[in-house]
């Protein structure tokens, strides 16, 4: 007697398990989070960039007044003050007021100088916050995403696929770095300028940490050894003022191609 194939059933006891998402699935979830990063990120670095350009034109601003007090106090000795010059202690209080300006444009370079620190961290920042990884949700069915990593596996690439049309998460990542790198090449010139500037307002006798006193990344023994009698000559602080304002670091059309170039592949304006 012949008997038909049972139909194979799964035991009462074994639970229906979902099956894992395929790649191509794990990619559709991807990209519109790691898109929405992307464009938070580059925006980040174009807001960054145009305040730190902003922050280094103040200090120049201010280094010049800088100078040019510092000048003023240095060639008041010789300084013909015409009908003035017979009025007690004109030059002592001429030279108090000019002193105390000194102070007040010194107090005001360090804080453009600050603000350039601060813009350059978020440019960092940004420029290592490109990714997007899988978040893992307790007791949670919707696939959630973040800029921090969770798993070790994940990547936060989507597997080197395009997170719009062409750049991947790397190509976008070597031009984000690409364009920091050249504001931390200036920012380290921008420090060696602002000791110079700062040292001219240091008179003798004066210990160096009762006017400077942000940072110990901003100063070093070098500074602390500086006199006026090696202070720099007039042409040389003219020189150091044409530096500060060059900005020798930073190639504005490269990075302006870069801006062209992300901003063409995501179709939106950034500036």
């Amino acid at each position: 007697m012949e008997t038909s194939a049972a139909t194979p059933t799964r035991p009462p006891h074994q639970a229906a398990t979902s099956p894992s998402p395929s790649p191509s699935s794990s990619l559709r979830l991807w990209r519109p989070a790691a898109q929405r990063n992307m464009r938070n990120q580059w925006s980040h670095l174009s807001a960054a960039k145009e305040q730190w350009l902003a922050a280094v034109a103040d200090g120049r601003a201010h280094a010049s007044a800088l100078v040019n007090v510092h000048l003023s106090c240095r060639n008041m000795p010789a300084m013909d003050l015409g009908v003035l010059k017979d009025m007690p202690g004109i030059r002592d209080k001429a030279n108090s007021k000019l002193a105390l300006r000194e102070e007040q444009y010194s107090g005001m370079l360090l804080s453009a100088y600050k603000e350039m620190v601060c813009q350059l961290s978020y440019l960092v920042e940004a420029s290592h916050s490109m990714r997007c990884f899988s978040k893992a949700a307790p007791n949670c069915s919707i696939t959630q995403f973040s800029d921090r990593q969770d798993n070790l596996n994940d990547s936060g690439d989507g597997g080197g696929a395009p997170v719009f049309k062409w750049f991947s998460v790397l190509e976008f990542e070597s031009l984000a770095q690409e364009l920091v790198q050249m504001f931390v090449s200036e920012q380290k010139l921008k420090r060696l300028l602002l000791l110079e500037f700062l040292s001219i307002a240091l008179k003798e006798g004066v210990e160096l940490q009762t006017s400077l006193n942000w940072g110990d990344e901003l100063y070093d023994e070098r500074l602390g050894s500086q006199r006026p009698g090696n202070l720099p000559l007039h042409e040389v602080l003219q020189v150091y003022l044409t530096t500060w304002h060059a900005n020798m670091n930073i190639n504005r059309s490269r990075i302006g191609e870069i801006f062209e170039l992300v901003e063409e592949e995501m179709k939106i304006k950034l500036s």
